[in-house]
């Protein structure tokens, strides 16, 4: 039987896919655009980010998984009083990775953030996974 506050164990409806991309500092293809950002270099290339500080959530909080590349997946929740920003997200997703891959001893410089998948709960909870690519 599902509780009322197990959203684990409710269906999902993917609601909208958030994406990271960075202008090149250095021409890459035609249009200068990375359509990824750096895990590990995310503080340096948030400077380039397109739509940084673009309100891309506008609930007051969320929870987000983390499973690749780590062996014990986790899931963190965050608060915010105005939504999130590409930003927002992409400082906590970095921190945690950088917390975790101490943790499990994994490498993160090679692992590249290309988008978030964000879904809905039946009872309304945001629930963000990542694509992320090597």
């Amino acid at each position: 039987m599902i509780t009322e506050n197990d959203d684990s164990q409710q269906p999902k409806n993917l609601i909208y896919i958030i994406t990271f991309n960075v202008r090149a500092t250095k021409t890459v293809g035609d249009d200068g655009i990375i359509p990824w950002i750096n895990i590990a270099r995310a503080n340096e290339e948030i400077l380039n980010l397109v739509d940084a500080d673009e309100l891309v959530i506008a609930e007051k909080e969320v929870s987000i998984s983390i499973d690749y590349p780590f062996e014990r997946p986790e899931t963190f929740f965050l608060t915010s009083p105005i939504g999130f920003t590409r930003t927002h997200l992409l400082i906590a997703i970095r921190e945690k990775f950088i917390a975790l891959s101490k943790v499990q001893n994994i490498e993160i410089d090679a692992l590249d953030l290309v988008s978030l998948d964000v879904y809905k709960t039946d009872s309304g909870s945001i629930e963000i996974t990542l694509d992320i690519d090597l």
